[in-house]
């Protein structure tokens, strides 16, 4: 079988998963399409992919799984070529993840041909995987991109044994919470733009509808004056614990 191109899906808030995912693409050598599945009102309902397209999809991990708000995404991501699923997790664990996304793929058609979790600075707070990935994460990826096209090169399409568990752990609780404004905000309206689920107030950023948010924490992340923020934040518990026990560097880990 010839794989013609690569094409990347990613959903990626704080773009740690589309830095990842971008570098394998390129690793791999072909000519590359980028799609980004971010913002989720823009997304299409459907992506069909050519049996000679070979599939990257990344995502990041949330509580051990694949954040609910993109399934359905994902699920309309068809093909019957192969598939690299790859999720990002903040230096915590991954845990079902990468199963989960694996079955969602070949659900779709796919057949797996590799599969990568790596590592990217935790959402909730910047002390758990501080500036991941970083120039060492992001060389993996790309030469696990380049073992990717090795593999095909050889003409060896075998299914890897990618990690996790069925059944799946729990998702998550529901917590009902979003980032506010502060007096630091200068209404510049960066937040509004990398929110992935449209729950900042395009006209006024410091109006936000808490039932939509999905706490990426991009809009904290984006913001260079510091000007949004949790008040009496109720995963304080989460984040001290990850603080105490999650700072020890882990790796990425590859499936070929």
């Amino acid at each position: 079988m010839t794989i013609s191109r690569v094409k990347y899906y990613y959903f990626s808030p704080t773009n740690t998963t589309k830095k990842v995912v971008e570098k394998i693409a390129r690793g791999i050598g072909k000519d590359i399409i980028e799609e980004n599945i971010t913002f989720i009102e823009k997304n299409s309902k459907e992506y069909v992919n050519e049996e000679d397209t070979l599939v990257i999809v990344g995502v990041p991990v949330y509580g051990g799984r694949v954040p609910q708000i993109i399934l359905e995404t994902l699920r309309g991501i068809k093909g019957s070529g192969y598939a690299v699923p790859v999720v990002v997790y903040g230096n915590r664990a991954y845990e079902d993840a990468l199963v989960e996304l694996e079955d969602i793929l070949e659900k779709n058609g796919f057949s797996i041909l590799a599969g990568g979790a790596f590592i990217g600075e935790h959402s909730y707070t910047r002390k758990v995987g501080t500036n991941r990935p970083d120039g060492n994460d992001l060389d993996i990826a790309f030469n696990f991109g380049k073992k990717i096209a090795e593999k095909i090169e050889k003409e060896d399409y075998s299914k890897p044994i990618l990690l996790g568990n069925h059944p799946y752990k729990p998702d998550m609780p529901v917590r009902v919470f979003a980032p506010s404004s502060n007096d630091r905000c200068i209404l510049c309206k960066k937040c509004w733009k990398v929110c992935p689920v449209g729950a900042i107030d395009s006209n006024n950023p410091k109006n936000v509808d808490i039932e939509k948010c999905i706490h990426c924490y991009a809009c904290i992340k984006i913001c260079e004056f510091e000007g949004r923020e949790v008040i009496n934040n109720p995963v304080q518990p989460i984040i001290e614990m990850l603080e105490s026990k999650f700072r020890e560097r882990k790796e990425p880990e590859l499936f070929l």
